[in-house]
């Protein structure tokens, strides 16, 4: 994949609804160049822009990371993990530890029920479990939604559901399905993610990790991590992190496209006296990753909040 296509899939990513010419614009190029490289990829599904509905709007408050020692058929363990409500993120890794599991409960007392659970899985040894005190950076979660302010209404529910599907559905045919005016469309979408209340991005299909290198890191500190943060912030590849609870008190999951890349973001972490772990683990092969939820959950999660 050449410079200007990942440079394109890096806007989409940001804002999944940005026009070709915008993009084109901001690149120093024409709106064909974008349309022939985006095009492909978007219609073959290798890349897909949907919507993500904020788990505070669903009701799901306790978010929490697993790691799991386990052994046996990981396939299949996985699998058994992945049958559960909670999870929106299931990857089996290479390293000390075999999967890794990031559930998105509605109270502590669900995720204590579900961690239960897979601890009587067959084949698991041990879980550890750390808690998302607060999310830095992640295609599920912006800043917090302002909830009170929202107001939705069925009209609103629907966007949502179809945006879920399709995030760059046009509006001409939002309009026909959700039975309102193209301005009206833009006005309610504008708001929901301008609420934090949903965001419209890019993810990629990743049955195969190939020509990819998805590393996940647990980092303990001393003192400030400001620096360790601007510093993971500064790197391209940055999909996710987290403050918490737990065993770390940063995660983060950051891709590479070679091994040099690798190497060198983790002698600038080394550098940081205020870095005492940095514990790192390859996700050989990600089994299940979520972005879509129920009309009922959505339904749900505002009686909740309500």
């Amino acid at each position: 994949m050449d410079e200007l296509t990942e440079q394109a899939l890096a806007h989409l990513r940001r804002d999944g609804r940005a026009s070709f010419s915008d993009i084109a614009r901001q690149l120093g190029t024409n709106r064909t160049n974008i349309a022939k490289r985006l095009n492909p990829l978007l219609s073959s599904g290798d890349v897909r822009v949907v919507a993500a509905i904020h788990p505070r709007i669903l009701g799901l408050t306790v978010l929490a990371h697993l790691t799991l020692r386990a052994e046996g058929d990981m396939g299949e363990l996985a699998e058994r993990i992945c049958e559960l409500n909670s999870p929106v993120f299931v990857s089996e890794i290479a390293g000390n530890y075999q999967l890794i599991a990031e559930l998105h409960t509605a109270s502590m007392a669900e995720l204590h029920s579900d961690v239960h659970s897979i601890r009587s899985l067959p084949g698991v040894i041990e879980v550890h479990v750390m808690i998302y005190e607060r999310m830095l950076k992640s295609f599920f979660l912006g800043e917090e939604p302002q909830t009170v302010d929202l107001g939705l209404d069925e009209a609103d529910l629907h966007l949502m559901e179809l945006l879920q599907q399709d995030g760059r559905m046009g509006y001409a045919e939002l309009s026909e399905q959700v039975g309102l005016s193209i301005s009206g469309c833009r006005t309610r979408l504008n708001r929901l993610t301008e609420t934090g209340a949903m965001q419209i991005g890019l993810v990629r299909r990743r049955i195969s990790l190939e020509g990819e290198l998805v590393f996940g890191f647990g980092f303990s500190t001393v003192g400030s991590y400001d620096r360790l943060v601007a510093l993971v912030e500064g790197e391209p590849g940055l999909e996710f992190m987290a403050r918490t609870v737990g065993r770390f008190d940063i995660v983060a999951t950051i891709t590479f496209g070679t091994l040099h890349e690798f190497n060198e973001f983790m002698a600038s972490v080394r550098a940081l006296n205020e870095v005492r772990v940095a514990e790192q683990w390859m996700h050989a092969q990600i089994r299940k990753e979520r972005y879509q939820h129920s009309l009922q959950r959505i339904h749900g999660g505002l009686a909740a909040v309500s």
